[in-house]
């Protein structure tokens, strides 16, 4: 069988020319001879499993290509004059049919790709791009291999690498196939870059929904909050002047209750702002979330939170947490965002009376900056004074029964949609070392 797969390597990675006028995803001939070849074996396994074993028939692995899967018609298309790629995610149950094995509970999440070439210079897939700790399809048959005969194994190998996606796209070719990501909640975010071999590069931002699953800041009508009087057009001066005068902190339901205070402010399309979260691992929460309830407490305006995204440990006990609200003021054509970073202990939907904020509210917050600018998604920043510093020997007790102190600065950055090299990022120098102190 060592042999059967080493000939499908070798056989792959020949690749052929593809008929651009199917509209469903092509292969190269010798894959789908490869394919009709796995099928056969498949379907043949079972039988052979159960007149050798007896009826042991979880001995077998069976599964299906994804060719011709439902889910494939949720598939997103974003294109260039030079390249053209759909991409499409599993639910967890779809998962499960296309692969026989349960890869959500263990923490992966199939993505799957079509690229296809349409410039004149070979094309090579950086899947590191979509998910810098993926995992690669012979790691996933090897995670599962527990339980299976000797020629089930193999079958699920050479289903596995078989339908994996080909790095390399020649020019006027496709190539499709499964990548395996992990597992992330709500949206599925993630970047696709494609490199040329004169390492020109196309960058790619995806946002594929999967079935069951809304967001928050989607249940916001972001275009009716405020009307067109209300919204404030402000120089990068008139902005400074706007974080100070603007008030220091969210309140309770009533308006009448301190609580946390904002130490971050974001000017940046949605767009930018997504795509800037995506790179740095920031993660959607569901609208109604328990995990997420305690955030839900915090108003601006009276609102609770428009967003709220978060950011765990592998555990999940500790999270950072980022609260934003859209502000009625505009600077350069973009919006301006209010919010929250706080570090958080323990589950917010399990035991409220085992959370606990991290008091050093200007750790969080330069922990976002920093986050932010080592994702390459800061063109400028500065630090402004946004309320009176409060002393660690005296912190600020909220109405949600947390404390903080801080220097009563807050972060203030400027995303771009392409990546911004660290060096590149402009510093303004709105303060001086008195106001630092």
């Amino acid at each position: 069988m060592t042999g059967i797969f080493e000939r499908s390597r070798n056989a792959r990675e020949q690749g052929s020319e593809v008929t651009m006028q199917d509209p469903k995803p092509t292969h190269p001939p010798s894959r789908r001879a490869r394919r009709s070849l796995s099928t056969v074996l498949i379907a043949a396994a079972p039988l052979a499993v159960l007149l050798f074993l007896g009826g042991c028939s979880n001995n077998a692995f069976i599964a299906v290509p994804p060719d011709s899967a439902a889910f494939l018609e949720r598939r997103v298309v974003q294109e260039n004059d030079e390249v053209r790629i759909a991409a499409a995610v599993p639910d967890a149950a779809e998962t499960e049919a296309l692969t026989g094995l349960p890869l959500y509970s263990q923490g992966i999440q199939p993505v799957w790709l079509e690229v296809t070439n349409t410039g004149s210079s070979g094309l090579r897939l950086l899947i590191a791009s979509i998910d810098r700790d993926y995992y690669s399809s012979l790691e996933v048959a090897w995670m599962n291999r527990s339980g299976y005969s000797d020629e089930g194994k193999s079958d699920m190998e050479r289903w596995f690498y078989e339908n994996s996606i080909d790095r390399r796209i020649p020019p006027g070719e496709s190539r499709s196939g499964l990548v395996y990501t992990h597992l992330t909640p709500g949206t599925k975010g993630f970047n696709v870059d494609v490199v040329a071999a004169d390492l020109d590069s196309h960058s790619f931002t995806f946002f594929v929904p999967i079935p069951g699953f809304t967001a928050d800041y989607m249940e916001v009508d972001f275009a009716g909050l405020y009307g067109p009087q209300e919204i404030e057009t402000l120089s990068v001066d008139a902005l400074r002047e706007k974080i100070r005068d603007e008030q220091c902190c969210a309140t309770d339901e009533t308006g009448t209750k301190q609580g946390d205070p904002f130490n971050v402010v974001i000017v940046a399309a949605p767009l930018a702002l997504r795509r800037a979260l995506l790179r740095a691992g920031w993660h959607e929460t569901a609208a109604g979330s328990a995990e997420t309830a305690i955030a839900r407490l915090q108003r601006y305006r009276g609102r609770q939170p428009d967003g709220t995204f978060t950011k765990s440990r592998p555990d999940g006990a500790e999270r950072k947490e980022l609260r934003l609200w859209l502000a009625p003021a505009t600077n350069g054509g973009e919006p301006m965002w209010l919010g929250q970073v706080v570090y958080n202990y323990g589950h917010a939907g399990d035991d409220t009376d085992d959370l606990r904020v991290d008091p050093d509210i200007d750790e969080a917050r330069d922990y976002f900056l920093q986050d932010l600018w080592y994702g390459q998604s800061v063109r400028q920043a500065v630090y402004a004074r946004a309320f009176d510093a409060v002393p660690e020997s005296d912190p600020v007790m909220t109405f949600s029964g947390s404390s903080y102190f801080s220097s009563g600065h807050c972060a203030v950055v400027w995303l771009s949609e392409e990546p911004v090299a660290m060096d590149e990022v402009h510093l303004l120098g709105w303060w001086t070392e008195e106001e630092l102190e």
